[in-house]
């Protein structure tokens, strides 16, 4: 109980009993921490034995098959013990008999190496959590020359750097899992070690061998942070391990997922086929339960997990919860909108050919999109001999693109100037000075090409520069003079420059929006875990200062934005834009919240809000 409770090693609790029998030092007792480890290792096997009923067994301890010392899920579908009779026939509701398996490993697991198995055995052969090790280890020397697939999603370091984690020094650089996701259970033969990275032949095999402690589920809910790699060639790879570990997968329906807190991580088509959001019967389910004398230790310790879990269910009360948020969220929606929208998800829900009302049909103009098409414009005119670029190196698109690089440049440097305090060093002083003298080169050069564009700013920046010599103007306060700012003087300046300024500002509003509200989530994340979890001067410290980060780009992007929705009603005009505001409001000071910031706490509910109230954060 001591070691379950406060997670203290066998060293220290030996050597409290030891002060405890004689504290002088002046006639210590005789050293027993070899054999009180080995009775530690025997009577965590001898009591795992007894919980599960060995002792009662005619066949006695040697008849205990793999996964039979395990501490089940009672809430997880189990034929013949916690189904209905006549369970297979509601075939209307076989999302409630689904099982919910994710998938992970844990590097933290790690295992110093030793001369060999027969000097230091595990009691249990695969009884408990992990899987039995002969077959297992066999599998894996088989398959040592295998060279894993690269990732066609994003560059996930757990599929391209399977097979070069340093494991100098180690018999096991981690453990992989497969738990019940769901209620955040450990599932019997469904633990194995690492010898280097995520390789697939060490997850495939956890994942088999879990499998066969879920016979007679036909349904399969299964999350890997990889899961759009890892699950491609799966049923191919099976045909490569023992029989005596495949399993019938074609009659099961099975839907593979990517956890949410992992899923932003991979392209936009996976975002949309992989997340827990839009399949039925997945409930608030993140998917993440996995991350979290060794074998024998880990098998008693997930044991005391599993039972401190079963003991706290409180499905009925959430439930409950949930179903209240439901109705306040439906009340605020139209009867009609309502009524289609069940009809239209039903519909998808039960063919996924159908459209999938959840993937956005909207995507949102970015600067790089931008660039590119101004790019690709300009290839366009050189290949077809109608370059109308007054400058070798620099085009119309190439001019404006600059310009908002230094105003972003400009911005930046305002900033960082403001924060510098009154007890600056003289390396933080000599890099701002550099990388103003830096800037003024960059925008002088910038200005020279700019008249060949823009003839009028040389009489402006002629006019600017007197000014700036008896007012000792700032490098980021030095006017640019982009179309925007030329036609808020109420000067003429060339409709095309005006038509690539307002490209890009609208983009650049896009981006600016994006990013506040990526931010806002982050900064709402991070001060209710300060909140809930973090004591201490030292944790407050820096989790203050990591807050400050987050908030110094709130403030940029909110900056951002306004510059861009300042430049876009100045253009709008002379480019005879209507309804641009629609898109992009003013961003006033009281939009810049949290989701639920300003409701009480009644109304402040778990991974949702009052329904009833209009959010914030942006447009």
């Amino acid at each position: 109980m001591y070691t379950l409770e406060s997670k203290g090693s066998a060293f220290e609790y030996y050597h409290a009993l030891s002060h405890l029998t004689e504290n002088t030092g002046v006639n210590p007792p005789k050293d027993r921490y070899e054999a009180f480890l080995r009775m530690s290792r025997q009577y965590r096997h001898l009591l795992a034995l007894k919980r599960s009923g060995r002792g009662h067994d005619p066949g006695g301890v040697l008849a205990t098959r793999e996964g039979e010392l395990a501490v089940l899920c009672p809430a997880c579908p189990q034929v013949g013990k916690n189904l209905l009779s006549d369970w297979m026939a509601h075939k209307e509701k076989q999302w409630l008999y689904g099982l919910f398996l994710g998938i992970d490993a844990n590097f933290r697991m790690c295992h110093c190496d030793k001369s060999s198995e027969a000097v230091d055995p595990s009691f249990s052969q695969g009884w408990a959590y992990f899987v039995e090790q002969s077959a297992f280890k066999e599998t894996i020397n088989n398959m040592a020359g295998l060279v894993q697939e690269k990732s066609s999603c994003a560059s996930h370091n757990a599929v391209n750097l399977a097979d070069t984690k340093n494991n100098r020094g180690l018999a096991t650089t981690g453990i992989g899992t497969v738990d019940c996701v769901r209620h955040n259970l450990k599932r019997p033969g469904a633990v194995g070690d690492l010898q280097k990275g995520e390789r697939y032949v060490n997850m495939d095999y956890i994942f088999f061998t879990s499998m066969l402690h879920a016979k007679g589920v036909n349904l399969l809910n299964i999350s890997y942070d990889i899961a759009c790699q890892w699950s491609k060639n799966l049923w191919q790879h099976m045909l490569q391990y023992l029989e005596s570990i495949h399993f019938e997968h074609a009659e099961k329906l099975i839907t593979w997922l990517v956890p949410k807190f992992h899923l932003p991580a991979h392209i936009q088509s996976c975002q949309m086929a992989y997340s827990f959001n839009f399949y039925k019967g997945m409930g608030r389910t993140d998917g993440e339960a996995p991350e979290r004398h060794r074998q024998d230790m880990l098998d008693d310790h997930f044991s005391d997990w599993n039972w401190k879990k079963t003991t706290m269910f409180k499905a009925v009360p959430e439930h409950d919860q949930h179903a209240q948020e439901l109705l306040k969220f439906e009340k605020a929606i139209p009867p009609s909108s309502l009524s289609k929208w069940h009809v239209e998800v039903e519909a998808w829900e039960n063919d996924n050919a159908e459209p999938n009302l959840f993937e956005s049909r909207v995507s949102a103009v970015t600067q790089a999109s931008v660039r590119l098409q101004l790019a690709q414009s300009e290839a366009t005119a050189l290949k077809e001999g109608n370059n109308i670029s007054l400058h070798p190196d620099m085009s119309q698109g190439s001019l404006i693109i600059a310009g908002l690089d230094l105003e972003t440049l400009q911005q930046r440097l305002k900033l960082d100037s403001a924060n510098l305090g009154a007890h600056t060093t003289d390396a933080q002083r000599s890099n701002l000075q550099q990388r103003t003298n830096a800037l003024q080169h960059h925008i002088e050069h910038w200005i020279q090409i700019q008249t060949l564009y823009m003839p009028l700013v040389a009489r402006l920046c002629s006019d600017a520069d007197l000014s700036a010599r008896s007012n000792h103007e700032e490098v980021h306060a030095i006017d640019l003079w982009l179309p925007s700012k030329v036609l808020a003087a109420s000067l003429q300046c060339d409709i095309e420059l005006c038509k690539v300024e307002w490209r890009l500002r609208e983009a650049q509003a896009n981006d600016a929006l994006s990013q506040l509200r990526q931010q806002l989530c982050l900064k709402s994340h991070l001060v209710n875990f300060k909140k809930e979890w973090i004591t201490g001067q030292w944790a407050n410290t820096r989790s203050q200062t990591i807050i400050k980060t987050v908030q110094a780009k709130i403030d940029a992007a909110t900056d951002n934005y306004r510059a861009a929705h300042s430049a876009l009603s100045t253009l709008a005009v002379p480019l005879f834009k209507v309804d641009w505001d629609k898109y992009f409001p003013m961003l006033c000071q009281e939009h810049i919240r949290f989701m639920t910031e300003g409701l009480d706490s009644t109304t402040q509910v778990s991974e949702g809000r009052d329904y009833s109230q209009p959010p914030g954060s942006g447009r």
